[in-house]
């Protein structure tokens, strides 16, 4: 009974300290915890939880820190190797590190587990986009909007490269 409560009382103090955003702190009870309890869908739960939460952190436009996001995100694949979510994020660290064909690869992942996954659909529109195969990229902002037709940001994507396509084709003809 001492150790379910000594158990509560560590995951509450992690709960707080991420509600501070103090991620590493609360990753590292949790990571004692979990290596402690393997089986304990709540510890596992709550860890996957924060580090979701702290790779989102990182990875924002004010933090830049994508090296900590990609470890984050791959520490969810290995805890729950069939959570979309996290091969989705795990894609987009990759992509914000230029590494463009690690991105597509978990982009695909979550594609496998999730195959209606608009955003997924949505970014590997982007990585053919950045490397200049805009019709495969056009094909993907197609599928992202047969999921949903008013999906702004592949509805405004699909028009800039149906623009790209006619500038390469009247290029060609002149």
């Amino acid at each position: 009974m001492e150790k379910r409560n000594k158990t509560k009382d560590l995951i509450e103090k992690a709960k707080i300290l991420k509600s501070q955003e103090n991620f590493e702190e609360a990753l590292e009870i949790l990571g004692e915890l979990y290596k402690i309890n393997p089986n304990s869908e709540e510890v596992k739960n709550i860890l996957i939880e924060t580090l979701f939460d702290y790779g989102g952190y990182l990875n924002d436009s004010y933090i830049l820190e994508f090296d900590k996001a990609r470890e984050s995100f791959k520490r969810i694949t290995e805890l729950s190797p069939k959570s979309y979510r996290a091969h989705y994020n795990l894609g987009i660290a990759y992509f914000n590190l230029n590494q463009i064909e690690n991105a597509k690869n978990s982009f695909e992942t979550a594609l496998k587990i999730k195959p209606d996954y608009k955003y997924c659909l949505y970014n590997l529109g982007l990585i053919y986009e950045a490397t200049e195969m805009y019709e495969e990229a056009l094909i993907y902002y197609e599928k992202a909007l047969e999921i949903d037709p008013s999906f702004s940001y592949a509805l405004a994507a699909q028009s800039q490269i149906r623009q790209k396509l006619d500038q390469v084709k009247r290029m060609k003809v002149n």
